[in-house]
């Protein structure tokens, strides 16, 4: 579907995208690439778990056409200022020019476009957005339950400095199996420049991270210490839908 902006929408759009690119590669130089992107798209459903069975189906086509397991992972928000239903599809690969081959070789699929169909008849499709990871952890566990942030980072580089720091202090309080990544905005969106995710194997592993923050001294300093790089946008939470 095609859509028709006027010239006067357009131009402060266009120049809102200059300036969050150009953020976005403040200091990016002094990183170290790391072989990671994704694409999220946001989903709302009356039916989440129905969504992600197809998805389900879907991940099994994929597997057979581009040999990648659990190409669509499905997130089903729990704390989070949009609705119940609303659902993240991620999917991961080594680089962007990857990701479009396997998008490519999927688009045109006849079961791809069946189970499509399926989807389109109990979703409403949101915004997708294109990351670059800056740093990575690994990927999430199975059943993941995740801890997510929108921020706009105005040091990328002190940043993620910061999340070094921030890795050795969960070694340090018996939260080694928290993974920590942070992605910078490649396209898609307006609002932040960075996602960070604490993903843990459990709920009670997120709820105890939680409490964690609120309480221990160490990851209060944090919070405070690396606020100057950063504004929250959001917070929210979210647990693993993929069977």
């Amino acid at each position: 579907m095609s859509h028709n902006y006027p010239m006067k929408t357009v131009c402060p759009l266009l120049a809102s995208i200059v300036m969050l690119f150009a953020t976005c590669l403040v200091h990016a130089a002094d990183l170290k690439p790391v072989s990671r992107v994704i694409a999220i798209l946001d989903v709302e459903t009356d039916d989440p778990a129905g969504y992600a069975s197809w998805i389900k189906e879907y991940n099994e086509i994929a597997k057979a056409k581009v040999g990648v397991d659990n190409y669509l992972r499905v997130y089903q928000s729990v704390f989070d200022s949009r609705p119940v239903g609303h659902v993240r599809v991620v999917t991961s690969a080594n680089s962007v020019a990857e990701l479009s081959k396997n998008a490519r070789a999927l688009e045109n699929d006849l079961g791809i476009l069946q189970n499509r169909d399926h989807l389109r008849a109990i979703r409403k499709t949101g915004a997708r957005v294109l990351y670059q990871a800056v740093y990575f952890d690994g990927p999430s566990p199975k059943g993941a339950n995740n801890y997510n942030t929108l921020a706009m980072v105005t040091d990328e580089a002190g940043y993620v400095q910061a999340i070094t720091r921030l890795r050795g202090i969960f070694d340090s309080i018996g939260l080694k199996d928290a993974k920590i990544s942070v992605y910078r905005a490649i396209a898609g969106r307006l609002d932040h420049t960075h996602r960070i995710t604490i993903s843990t194997p459990s709920p009670e592993r997120l709820a105890e991270f939680l409490d964690q923050t609120a309480t221990n001294p160490q990851l209060n300093e944090w919070i405070a210490s690396s606020a100057k790089m950063r504004t929250v946008v959001a917070n929210s939470t979210s647990r693993e839908l993929t069977k």
